[in-house]
């Protein structure tokens, strides 16, 4: 009896911890450097509500909602505290919408606001895009930011990739090129990242971006780490360090559960 009750609590378990989800939400929280001389604390929340249970069986638990081709709204915030005396936090909150027909169309709309002290800005963005194949995306967006009178357009077109290899493994890729025009200099910005998963549950990303606008110039280098220890418990980490006009760096941590 006690070898059958055991069987049972075990199947359960692992039928939970297997099982779909329809919403997930999470947590996160960093440190790091700007100047060379000014340290910070960020941390923040974010949380997404996908319209129909995701299917994880296809791949990856981190590409789950994207191989699934799930329609999903999502929300984000996050405050950043610089380490100066009498300096005001910057606080950020953006909400975004994704949107898959039946025909693989791909409709995107975001927003987001952020404030320090009397500064504020706040950029809108759409997009269109559609699945080139079950496992390839591509989007065209635009998106217009208003930073206290100033104002940066963007025009993007990005693609995201998962590719199956041998042995559970996977491959994930990004690749994305963008025009920026603001009210003095035009520019562009160009993207590329790729994700190695050893399996379901592990992934480790390497990324990196350059910027181009006027004299402006950045460069960031990002590595980042996903692991899910459970199929509904992800658990993240990532450092990225920042060059050229803009020098910076930063570690972060967080977790994340799907329901």
């Amino acid at each position: 009896m006690k070898k059958t009750l055991l069987a049972i609590a075990i199947s359960t378990a692992a039928a939970a911890a297997s099982a779909d989800y329809q919403m997930e939400a999470g947590a996160f929280y960093g440190q790091g450097e700007v100047g060379g001389a000014v340290d910070y604390d960020v941390m923040g929340v974010a949380g997404r509500y996908n319209f129909e249970s995701v299917d994880t069986s296809k791949g990856p638990h981190a590409e789950a909602a994207f191989l699934d081709k799930s329609s999903s709204v999502g929300f984000g915030y996050n405050s950043l505290e610089p380490d100066v005396a009498g300096a005001d936090d910057v606080d950020s909150f953006d909400f975004d919408v994704r949107v898959v027909t039946d025909t693989n169309l791909i409709i995107e709309a975001a927003y987001e606001e952020s404030e320090a002290g009397d500064d504020e800005s706040d950029t809108f963005g759409v997009g269109v895009g559609t699945y080139l194949n079950d496992n390839t995306d591509i989007v065209v967006s635009y998106q217009t930011t208003d930073d206290d009178g100033e104002d940066i357009d963007q025009l993007n077109v990005a693609v995201h990739g998962v590719n199956p290899l041998t042995q559970g493994a996977t491959l994930a890729y990004d690749a994305a090129l963008s025009y920026v025009d603001t009210d003095d200099d035009s520019g562009h910005m160009i993207e590329l990242g790729a994700t190695y998963y050893f399996n379901k549950d592990l992934g480790v990303g390497l990324s990196a971006d350059l910027t181009e606008v006027g004299d402006y110039n950045t460069d960031t280098v990002s590595l980042d780490v996903s692991y899910f220890p459970q199929p509904n418990v992800e658990l993240m980490a990532a450092y990225f360090d920042q060059g050229g006009d803009v020098d910076a760096d930063g570690i972060m941590f967080g977790a994340a559960v799907r329901f």
